[in-house]
Order: structure tokens, then C-alpha cells, then sequence
């Protein structure tokens, strides 16, 4: 009854990730070009797939009409995947890609400095942890004598808010038992 208000619409499905690295190469078309970006994994392949996509525009028949949509398109995959990169104009990446090289290149080192920033972080929370349990331990020794290697495994692998449970419980419990008790 409402078949004949259904829309009848052909389509065709491009499945990106179905086209290897090595069949995209051979190709010089925007839809490859677009595929190659994609696809890339580190900041030198993004560099050189938008060289081949500024090629790949300059060269087809239709420039003027997708000029804009492939710009549009790669400030938003670009910026998802390199946030912070500034992006030219398509006539400015189409006569050369030296100034969004030169920003790629800033944010590669943006962010290994962040990493080694979350690096130096991580070490010290490790560090801090590790001063905590350390802690625990000669606390627990000096009031319930030596642990067993098990009690040593179960402090190293306990949480913060664990760590700090266990050492609330140490002046009120009456046995190393009480302290890692679950009530």
C-alpha cells in the first residue's frame, strides 16, 4: 500500500578499506586520492597523500566543483586526525605543500612532546604507587612482623584507594588479617 511512495534509489558503494595501498597507487583519481588519505598511518604518509590529493584535483575535469567539498572534507579528517593543523587553500596546497608540511611537522612535535609529557606523568604516578606500597609494607612489618610474598604481590597489585584502605586500618586492626579484610 505505501510500496508505490517508497523511494527506488540506485547507489554505488565505494568500500574503501577493500582497495590495497599497492591499487591505489596505480590510480590518479580524486576518489583514490581521498582513499590514500584514509589509509595513511603516520604524519609522512598524510604529507604524501596530500600531495597526491592537490595532484589529483589539479589534474581532473571537474576542479572547479570539488574544490571546495575535498577542502571541506579534509579540515574535517584532517583535524580529526592531527588536531591543531592549520590547513591552506586548495590553490595554495595545489602550488605547493611546503607550509602544510612545515605545520605537519609542528604537530608531530606537539605531540611527541605531549607524549613525553603523559610519559613523565605516568612514571611518576608509577613512582608515587610504588613509595605508597613501599610504605604499606614497613608499616605492616613493624606492627604484624614479616609478610608473606603473597601479602607483598596483593600490595603491588592494589589500587590508590585500596593502598589507602589498608593503611586507615593498620592502627585499628588487631591482626594483618583485619586490615585486609573486605568489611
Amino acid at each position: 500500500m505505501l510500496t508505490e511512495f517508497q523511494p527506488h534509489l540506485k547507489f554505488w558503494l565505494l568500500d574503501e578499506g577493500r582497495f590495497s595501498a599497492d591499487y591505489l597507487d596505480d590510480l590518479q583519481r580524486v576518489m583514490a586520492a581521498i582513499f590514500r588519505m584514509e589509509h595513511s598511518q603516520d604524519t609522512d604518509e598524510v604529507i604524501a597523500a596530500i600531495r597526491y590529493l592537490g595532484s589529483a584535483v589539479a589534474k581532473s575535469p571537474f576542479k572547479q566543483t570539488i574544490d571546495r567539498a575535498v577542502m571541506q572534507w579534509m579540515h574535517y579528517r584532517l583535524n580529526a586526525k592531527m588536531p591543531g593543523l592549520v590547513m591552506p587553500g586548495m590553490d595554495d596546497l595545489l602550488k605547493g605543500s611546503d607550509m602544510i608540511e612545515e605545520n605537519v611537522d609542528k604537530w608531530r612535535a606537539k605531540a611527541m612532546a605531549e607524549g613525553a609529557l603523559l610519559g613523565r606523568l605516568e612514571g611518576k604516578l608509577e613512582g608515587k604507587h610504588e613509595a605508597n606500597v613501599t610504605m604499606l609494607e614497613k608499616f605492616l612489618m613493624k606492627r604484624f612482623g614479616p609478610l608473606s610474598l603473597s601479602t607483598h604481590a596483593r600490595l603491588r597489585a592494589a589500587s590508590e584507594e585500596q593502598l589507602q584502605t589498608w593503611a586507615d586500618r593498620i592502627l585499628d586492626a588487631h591482626s594483618l588479617a583485619e586490615v585486609f579484610s573486605d568489611h
